[in-house]
């Protein structure tokens, strides 16, 4: 669990601190588990609520050691965002299999969140449930942070922004004042097949493969890499996003049972070459995914700036720069910690909620309109309007990019 605390002043964004509190090993195996609906006892959404709340529990703790680290207290935050645990994604019309009668279902996109006891406990209002606005009106509700990037990372040079957690997204930004539009998508995996693929295989003993040491001793299977790449994703023009449904466990074992010839292969079912070469195939992948997205940017990017958990794998970086034939540097370089990015990010829509601004862009999540984003739980004593009005003065005067209007009736 990342967290940052962020503040925003004349035109640009700060990171006044940020963590990362670990999640506890077994907490971790068993949320996974759960995710993938092997809990044993019965329905996993029926321990939804239980859950929400263990992460509620955590996020106060970060919470104060956030504000304990910038030297600030609870009176001096204007509002909280939290993004929960995606445990739905799916943004399109759909039918819902597990009825017999089948009915179809709306776009959906739903985080675990707990925010009562963050609003009880800091005295502010939590912003959650950020996807759903933009769904509604026909979006992908993803990417999101891209309105992010565009504070942190515009400038007179083209630039792209590459996210890798579990699944990647890339943000194309245009030079400033060149009339393109920010660019942003998902460019397939990122780390996500990975991870499942070194736990399985080690018996939950590893989460990750450290340093990408496994994939840099094998070597890309191109049977393989070339079957993957074939899905019908990669083709897809923007907009466009993609999840754990398509990248999660499922495809780990599509791609376990193709390489040993049957159904739920056993964890040592590969030998150590083996497993090091379907580290270094899934690792092209997501450098391969990268490299496809290119031609959707808006303008030729003079370098990729990184940022997420799979800046810390030198040989993903290795193959994303080889492919790319682009200078890729990490967000650390550019003054944010590549951990931060995203918590950061989510602060940010926030703020931009309660100042009554939309957080979403319409070009790159494929929304019909520019929407205010997510659930507002207020603090104990509810919300104050004068203070949502200073909220929004304030943004007026110090919110980058202020051509964002304020949405008004």
């Amino acid at each position: 669990m990342d967290g940052s605390l962020i503040v925003v002043e004349n035109g640009a964004v700060r990171l006044a601190s940020f963590l990362e509190f670990p999640f506890p090993d077994a907490l971790r195996t068993d949320l996974k588990h759960w995710m993938e609906g092997g809990t044993g006892t019965g329905s996993p959404s029926r321990h939804m609520p239980d859950i929400a709340d263990i992460l509620a529990s955590m996020e106060e703790s970060l919470g104060h050691r956030l504000l304990e680290k910038a030297g600030l207290a609870p009176d001096d935050l204007d509002a909280i965002g939290t993004h929960g645990i995606t445990v739905r994604h799916h943004p399109k019309v759909h039918r819902l299999e597990i009825f017999s009668s089948t009915p179809l279902a709306r776009g959906v996109s739903y985080q675990a969140s707990q925010p009562f006891p963050l609003s009880q406990t800091f005295h502010t209002p939590v912003v959650t449930q950020f996807r759903g606005a933009d769904v509604a009106l026909g979006g992908h509700g993803a990417p999101l942070a891209p309105i992010l990037h565009r504070a942190l990372f515009s400038g007179e040079r083209s630039r792209a922004f590459l996210n890798m957690g579990g699944i990647a997204n890339l943000t194309g930004l245009p030079p400033l004042g060149s009339g393109l539009p920010v660019t942003a998508f998902d460019t397939g995996p990122g780390n996500m097949l990975m991870d499942l693929t070194v736990s399985h295989l080690s018996g939950g003993a590893c989460s990750f493969d450290r340093d990408g040491s496994s994939a840099r001793r094998g070597q890309p299977d191109e049977v393989l890499l070339a079957w993957l790449l074939s899905d019908p994703f990669f083709a897809l023009p923007p907009p466009k996003s993609t999840g754990r449904e398509e990248w999660g466990e499922s495809r780990m074992r599509q791609i376990l049972a193709r390489l040993t010839g049957h159904e739920g292969a056993p964890s040592r079912a590969l030998s150590p070459e083996r497993a090091d070469n379907l580290l270094a195939t899934l690792s092209e992948l997501t450098a391969a995914g990268v490299e496809r997205a290119l031609p959707w940017l808006p303008s030729r990017p003079e370098e990729i700036i990184v940022g997420g958990g799979g800046m810390r794998n030198p040989d993903l970086i290795s193959r994303i720069t080889r492919r790319t034939g682009r200078p890729v540097v990490s967000s650390g370089e550019r003054g944010y910690p590549s951990q931060s990015i995203e918590s950061m990010a989510f602060a940010y829509l926030a703020l931009l909620t309660l100042a009554g601004r939309p957080g979403n862009i319409p070009e790159v999540t494929g929304a019909s309109s520019l929407a205010v984003l997510g659930q507002i739980t207020p603090p104990p004593r509810g919300l104050d309007p004068l203070r949502l009005q200073g909220i929004a003065r304030r943004a007026d005067t110090h919110l980058p990019f202020p051509d964002r209007p304020r949405m008004t009736g």
